[in-house]
């Protein structure tokens, strides 16, 4: 354990340099140009550098990504439910509470501390396990508020669709960078196509930027958080469900369906399926909220304390639940 903390120390380190340079207006302005320098170019380079050094022994085994997609969201269902069974204070709060308990950080955090722990031979998981995940949540989300809420306006669903929904589904599931980045690494790596080494360099320079500017970035979202979470009027009880959740019940029982399907998936898929879920709710788990829900203080709240109690469980996860 004291060698998984010593691996994930300095990023929480530049994390809080991140919070802090965030008392700054001006670097709190950066931060939606530092999010898409990152989802745009540092995280797809990083990924694609990462898969092409990675070895290729095995490819992607039939029951990670069903399983992956299928733990998430039974979680996510429940989670829901029974945050409306908790009274009346606790019930509006049912759906960020959801999301934010089960949509977790897997690009900034997850695949930097994935193939830290792992090794490189697991860059082919983590960037699968990552889209599987933010395709679930960065396309399922906004068409399940927009039609369970009415939002679609007396136009009906099918022009929502058309005006809202699809352009956030194209951009994350077609022109997702990362989903591309990855398919321009495995068309490298499984045919005899090569990458000049001007090229391949320059790539990696900005790969190397990815991980200590996407820590910064989600110090910097610590900010429009804490300040949800400090004008009051979420339920505790919601918090502290969603928190758990998120960085306990949803690695554990990760790890419980990964079990008998050990031999099947292999320790590096296994592994990095465990890390993922371990990993603390993603920052936008809070913009959604704002813009779905109507209120991103119950997300923010959630985002907030698994981030500070992961840096005590993601080593917790790593030593007893990794096989």
């Amino acid at each position: 354990m004291l060698e998984m903390l010593t691996t994930i120390a300095p990023m929480f380190i530049v994390l809080a340099v991140g919070f802090l340079a965030g008392f700054a207006a001006r670097f709190r302005q950066a931060q939606s140009g530092l999010n898409a320098f990152v989802f745009y170019f540092g995280l797809p380079s990083f990924v694609f550098s990462a898969v092409l050094a990675a070895p290729q022994a095995q490819g992607v085994p039939v029951a990670a990504i069903p399983l992956a997609a299928g733990v998430t969201l039974l979680l996510s269902l429940i989670t829901y439910a029974v945050t409306r069974s908790m009274g009346p204070r606790a019930a509006p709060g049912a759906a960020p509470t959801s999301l934010a308990a089960t949509f977790g950080n897997v690009g900034y955090f997850g695949i930097p501390i994935t193939l830290s722990t792992v090794g490189p031979e697991a860059a082919l998981a983590a960037g699968v396990l990552h889209l599987t995940h933010n395709m679930i949540y960065m396309t399922g989300y906004p068409v399940v508020r927009t039609a369970a809420t009415g939002a679609a306006g007396p136009d009906g669903f099918r022009a929502a669709w058309r005006r809202q929904l699809w352009p956030i589904v194209r951009k994350a599931v077609l022109l997702n960078p990362v989903a591309l980045s990855m398919a321009a690494a495995l068309a490298v790596v499984l045919t005899p196509l090569s990458v000049p080494e001007m090229l391949s360099e320059s790539v990696a320079m900005v790969g190397d930027t990815a991980v200590p500017v996407a820590l910064f970035a989600v110090g910097l979202a610590m900010h429009p958080a804490l300040e949800g979470v400090r004008s009051g009027g979420v339920s505790k009880r919601a918090i502290t469900l969603g928190t758990s959740v998120k960085i306990l019940v949803l690695p554990l029982a990760t790890w419980l369906a990964v079990l008998p399907l050990t031999d099947h998936l292999g320790p590096v898929w296994a592994a990095a399926l465990v890390l993922m879920a371990a990993m603390p709710s993603s920052t936008t788990v809070f913009v959604f909220s704002e813009e779905y829900d109507g209120d991103g203080r119950l997300a923010a709240a959630i985002l907030v304390a698994g981030t500070l109690a992961s840096i005590v469980t993601i080593p917790l996860a790593a030593e007893f639940l990794l096989p």
